[in-house]
């Protein structure tokens, strides 16, 4: 992945040693662009969203036999408050809820959801909720120039809930394929199968 990843990022300008002049001293320094942490960062996020999109659309076929959905931290010392308090949250997946917060729900984030029968529900007295007039927006400070919107939750506990800036949607459902990529008999395959 680095191999690969490494030169296209050089020669965007995104990687390797740039000089940079200090505006007030005039004093140069180089400095290093991009490291491998952020290399691993970018492999992990692509890997985490195209699996949760994939999750997403195995759960979407299910939704005859198992159509309520729940929230599953990690629940390590690594976990979010956030995340943990939204652990166990059971919606019915049309809840406008898996909108915002089908994980992951920001960087580094570990979360999944759970597809479950109504028996599983009965079976384990679980209780099941909907976001009603708990789920809205609220604004974050992106920087100290930039304020954006993003989804909010009010759990049943009264803890406020918002995925990192960037993050509130559902990579599943925001996916859609290229589908001028696919030619002769395929397309017009692609087209029966991926548009809804």
């Amino acid at each position: 992945f680095r191999k690969e990843l490494e030169p296209v990022l050089k020669e965007k300008g995104w990687w390797g040693e740039k000089e940079i002049t200090d505006p007030d001293t005039g004093e140069v320094t180089i400095i290093q662009q991009g490291s491998t942490w952020r290399l691993d960062t970018i492999y992990r996020t692509n890997m985490t969203v195209v699996y949760s999109a994939g999750r997403w659309a195995e759960q979407m076929e299910n939704v005859d036999d198992r159509p309520y959905w729940k929230y599953t931290a990690i629940q390590d010392n690594r976990t979010r408050k956030t995340h943990e308090a939204l652990h166990g949250t059971v919606m019915r997946y049309d809840d406008p809820f898996w909108e915002a917060f089908y994980p992951p729900n920001g960087w580094g984030c570990r979360c999944s959801v759970v597809a479950m029968s109504e028996r599983d529900i009965t079976r384990r007295k679980v209780t099941v909720t909907s976001s009603g007039d708990s789920l809205g927006y609220i604004a974050k400070r992106v920087s100290d120039m930039a304020i954006d919107s993003v989804a909010a939750f009010v759990t049943p506990t009264g803890i406020v809930v918002s995925p990192d800036i960037g993050w509130s949607y559902s990579p599943g459902a925001a996916y859609r394929p290229d589908l001028a990529k696919y030619g002769g008999d395929l397309a017009a395959l692609a087209q029966q199968e991926l548009v809804p």
